[in-house]
Order: C-alpha cells, then sequence, then structure tokens
C-alpha cells in the first residue's frame, strides 16, 4: 500500500449521504438546528391543540379546558399525547444529536440536558457554537436550506423582541410601583429578621 493513497489529496471526497429526518445520522449547523427545533416545536403544539379539540378537552367558544380533562387522559385521547409524547422526545434527540455531531461530539453528550443548571449552559453552547467548517467523523457540513433559514431567523427576533417586551413591561411596573423594586423587596424581608 502507497503512502500517498491515505492523503486527502489523493482520497475522494465523500458524498453526502441521503438526509433522513428519521435518522440521527449527520449534522444540522445553527440556523438548521434552531430552523428545525422551531418547526418541532410549532408542528407539536398545532398537533396537540387538534387531539385536544378532537377529544373534546379543549373548547374552542371558552377558550379554556374541560372539567372532564382526567378522564380524557385516561382514554384515547391520552394514547394519543403518548404517541405525541414520545415523537417529541425522539426528534429532540435526533435534532440534538445531529448538532452535536456538527461540532464533532458524541450525541450522547446529550445527557448533561438531564443535569439541572448545566442544561442551560449545554442549550447556549448547542446554539452559539461554530460547527466544524470541513469535514469530520460525521461526515461533510450540512447546508442549510432557505426555510431553515427564514424560520431560524425569524425565531432569533422573536425571542430578542420577547425578551425586550418583557424586560420593558417590568421596569414599566417597577416604575409605576405595581410590583416592587429588588431593593424595597430585600428591605420589607429583612424587616422579619
Amino acid at each position: 500500500m502507497n503512502q500517498n493513497e491515505n492523503a486527502p489529496f489523493f482520497s475522494h471526497t465523500p458524498k453526502p449521504a441521503a438526509d433522513s429526518l428519521l435518522s440521527p445520522n449527520g449534522r444540522f449547523g445553527r440556523l438548521s438546528f434552531i430552523g428545525w427545533h422551531a418547526f418541532l416545536n410549532i408542528m407539536m403544539f398545532f398537533t396537540s391543540i387538534g387531539l385536544s379539540l378532537a377529544a373534546g378537552i379543549f373548547s374552542l367558544n371558552t377558550l379554556a379546558l374541560d372539567s372532564h380533562f382526567i378522564n380524557a387522559l385516561t382514554g384515547i385521547a391520552g394514547l394519543g399525547y403518548a404517541v405525541l409524547t414520545v415523537l417529541y422526545i425522539y426528534f429532540y434527540i435526533v435534532l440534538t444529536a445531529r448538532r452535536l455531531h456538527d461540532r464533532n461530539n458524541s450525541g450522547w453528550l446529550m445527557l448533561l440536558l438531564l443535569i439541572p443548571v448545566l442544561n442551560v449552559l449545554f442549550i447556549l453552547y448547542l446554539l452559539l457554537a461554530a460547527g466544524d467548517a470541513g469535514a469530520n467523523k460525521y461526515g461533510l457540513p450540512r447546508p442549510a436550506a432557505v426555510w431553515e433559514k427564514l424560520l431560524a431567523w425569524t425565531m432569533i427576533i422573536l425571542t430578542a423582541l420577547s425578551l425586550f417586551a418583557a424586560g420593558s413591561l417590568i421596569s414599566f411596573m417597577m416604575g409605576s410601583g405595581q410590583i416592587k423594586t429588588p431593593q424595597e423587596v430585600m428591605q420589607k424581608g429583612t424587616e422579619f429578621f
């Protein structure tokens, strides 16, 4: 065997495998991860609302849960919700594993999501860390589709706007006296000690 046969110059570029969402094999960049995550959550939201309407648990007239909520969950609707939950967990695992593969990490690293404080830092790592530019042991980088980019940027902008709106609302309520400032809470709370 010639030494030059193993060199990257003489090797063939691996062709990208067929991209299947049902498989955790492959890579997702940041925008693809955010786009697919948003798509998964939107689909699960509307599917659960549809199942709630079909089972009679949720009423559009009153916009409230029906009184027989627990009874409905023990029947066919409960089985439907269990299937939805299993599907959601599976697809979340697939998306997270693909994102970790983009960083050339094992998918088993997602077990960090089970550790309470570390899971927040891990999610930030998934969202902010850049993937490998070239091929790694999990394959070639996958270019993000246009719809993934649009959905991801829509989610990023909506998240930033919601954080700004929540901060503005809290600031307004503190200024108008509807809620106490942290200093006032500490002063009132320490009177008893």
